[in-house]
């Protein structure tokens, strides 16, 4: 019973550190962004700039005023309408025959971040070629029909594109929302009726469920939008796939804590994304990239779209510790612009070291990011909230290394082949690699996951159409 207790009461702690990491973080960007709010003030342009803003403020009210009146209701509005319950159980469905994969969401917005790789690079798999249990199509919907996808898939698979096609839904299909169907779920829904119709069933594909379990990382925007979103899938959805078996265990826990509604039944899997990169053969990283990691002072990589949890702050904390004890060694930042950035992004482009030993690119593609797995010595990730990790396999693939956080997902896909450190503790990351720059620790990256996207997509194939799902709720 005692050491229960004591389980529990590290379990607090570490519960607290967590939210002490999340507070100090939001107070950064709190008081980059009030200094910023001061320096417009006083400079010439915020006096321009202060005589523009009630007639700003003025267009803004009459242009909501007007859109309300042809405004559907919000997603929180849909929220709040009270569940009385899950929806009545149905006739057991036709054995599946075909699967129909929607990418609408990618086709309309790709942001070229985790997201949209796993979309596509599924995709490619499912049009590699291979067999498959049963035939798989990309698809995707406009005005509640259902179309081919031809361009999309020729785009990234090469060919001709024929014209897209309506698509008549068939005796047992299965609907895969393998795009981010939050952005689209209302266009889907028409589809669903349909797909139930013919014995068929709609599966999701859950990436994560961070804007839940940590929405003080997430943009203000999201957490409402993909409450309202989760809410309206458990009760549309036949399963539920992940990502990663950490995800669907995380998922089906939460839906029994939380004691929210669903379709009974509710089937959830999951599968592991790939390491593989489509490269083109011609391309060459530019100068830029290529100074980055010129020299003999070793380069660690950090992969990520800027963002609170993805730790940057705390890479940065662990290199200034480093080069302050004399190392000399390099980080390089590759990620985009995300949300509550703004302190971190400032810190980096104003640091002494900038430049010199600290790098950061938010425009690399993929070929630029290879060429920079190839030339650092490990990748860094520490990142407190993940779904899956693709920069861990992508770097052990060529037999780089990854430092990462010591988080469940990252064990499920590491597993031995990387080594840990103590989440969002500087400290712990500064001597982690130390340790590895001294040969005092060491991992095997042939232990890490290795899976091709085209085992990606044979593995959703499998699950859906030979019905392996790893959790059933009653």
């Amino acid at each position: 019973m005692s050491e229960r207790r004591d389980e529990d009461r590290d379990q607090d702690r570490e519960r607290m550190r967590l939210l002490e990491f999340q507070l100090d973080y939001l107070r950064a960007e709190l008081l980059h962004l009030t200094h910023e709010r001061y320096r417009l003030i006083y400079s010439v342009s915020g006096h321009i700039y202060r005589f523009l803003r009630p007639i700003e403020a003025f267009i803004a009210d009459a242009a909501n005023a007007f859109a309300s009146r042809f405004r559907r209701p919000s997603p929180q509005a849909a929220q709040s309408t009270p569940v009385s319950g899950a929806p009545a159980a149905r006739s057991a469905p036709q054995p599946a025959r075909r699967l129909l994969v929607d990418v609408t969401g990618t086709i309309k917005r790709d942001a070229g971040t985790g997201i949209q790789r796993v979309v596509k690079e599924v995709t490619r798999g499912l049009y590699s070629g291979d067999s498959f249990d049963i035939p798989a199509m990309a698809v995707r919907c406009t005005g509640g029909r259902l179309l081919t996808a031809n361009g999309f898939v020729a785009e990234l698979v090469g060919g001709d594109a024929l014209p897209d096609s309506e698509i008549a839904v068939a005796t047992g299909d299965r609907f895969l929302m393998l795009s981010d169907s939050w952005n689209a779920f209302d266009e889907l829904a028409p589809i669903f009726e349909k797909i139930r119709d013919e014995g068929g069933e709609v599966v999701t594909c859950i990436f994560d469920l961070i804007p839940e379990l940590y929405p003080h990382a997430c943009h203000e925007v999201t957490v409402p939008r993909y409450r309202a979103w989760l809410r309206k899938a458990l009760l549309e959805s036949d399963g539920f796939l992940a990502i990663s078996r950490t995800v669907a265990d995380e998922l089906a826990d939460y839906v029994a804590a939380q004691g929210l509604p669903y379709r009974p039944g509710l089937k959830i899997g999951w599968f592991h994304c790939g390491s593989d990169l489509s490269l083109r053969a011609d391309a060459a990283p530019r100068d830029t990239v290529k100074a980055a990691v010129a020299g003999d002072a070793p380069a660690f990589l950090a992969v990520g779209t800027i963002e609170p949890r993805k730790g940057q702050r705390v890479a940065v904390r662990a290199f200034e510790d480093l080069w302050a004890n004399g190392r000399d060694i390099r980080l390089i930042v590759v990620g985009r612009r995300g949300w509550f950035e703004e302190a971190i992004v400032s810190e980096i482009l104003a640091h002494r070291e900038f430049g010199r030993r600290l790098f950061w690119f938010d425009d690399a593609d993929d070929d630029e990011l290879s060429y920079l797995y190839d030339h650092a010595v490990a990748l860094i990730f520490p990142s407190y909230a993940e779904g899956f990790g693709l920069p861990i396999v992508e770097a052990a693939r060529r037999g780089r290394p990854s430092i990462c956080s010591d988080i469940p997902v990252f064990r499920e896909v590491g597993r031995s082949g990387a080594l840990y450190f103590r989440v969002n503790d500087a400290t712990a990351l500064a001597e982690t690699i130390a340790d590895f720059l001294d040969g005092r620790r060491a991992c095997d990256t042939d232990q890490v996951l290795r899976v091709a996207w085209r085992d990606a997509a044979r593995r959703i194939v499998e699950v859906i159409a030979r019905e392996e799902w790893s959790r059933r709720l009653a």
